[in-house]
């Protein structure tokens, strides 16, 4: 075998050696980080889920997903037994989805003042929100007005209280902003008694 010859097999043995490193490093580093990332996804409860939640850079893109977030916000806000500064980041986040006009109603001490006077209250009726069911996005309602864009979606909150359940439908009115982003103006009880749930 000349030189030439030696030099070629010399490297393909070289190159399929360094493959076959590269592929083993690959699948030991996949096994041993991956376990871990699911693990630690998985076992995050919801209040974590959302306290790491970037609301302003991860917002969300139509009114049923601002009234999703909003829901699970407030589930967790008056169901769970929460530390001072978890309440106060949640009702930041919880802002963040709020209309400038419904903010400047009162300000942020106040806001705060308020909620916190309103899940102390929950907690000594023994209510809590058990569920919630938002429409369907083809239930959805869209106009304009002055060249604002309005939206309005039913929401259904099962709540007990003791050991009595009652459900209550709220329509929220919501409004884009500047940044085109689907901001909640305000809410008042629904006369809808069944809506379609959706995805």
């Amino acid at each position: 075998m000349n030189k030439s010859k030696k030099r070629t097999v010399k490297t393909i043995v070289f190159m399929l050696v360094f493959a076959i490193m590269i592929i083993s490093a690959y699948f030991i580093i996949k096994t041993r980080t991956s376990p871990f990332v699911t693990e630690s996804v998985s076992t995050m409860t919801e209040v974590e889920k959302l306290l790491a939640k970037d609301v302003p850079n991860s917002y969300p893109s139509s009114p049923r997903e601002v009234l999703k977030l909003y829901s699970r916000i407030s589930k967790v806000l008056y169901n769970g037994d929460l530390k001072e500064e978890q309440v106060d980041k949640l009702a930041d986040q919880m802002l963040c989805l709020y209309d400038k006009e419904l903010i400047l109603n009162k300000s942020h001490e106040d806001y705060l003042i308020d909620l916190k006077v309103d899940i102390s209250n929950y907690k000594k009726a023994n209510r809590i929100i058990m569920n919630y069911v938002i429409e369907a996005s083809s239930s959805v309602l869209f106009w304009d007005i002055e060249d604002e864009n309005y939206s309005s979606i039913v929401a259904a909150y099962t709540m007990k209280e003791k050991s009595d359940y009652s459900k209550v439908f709220e329509k929220f009115t919501l409004r884009k902003d500047k940044d085109d982003k689907w901001k909640i103006l305000g809410w008042d009880l629904s006369d809808k008694t069944e809506i379609e749930p959706g995805e």
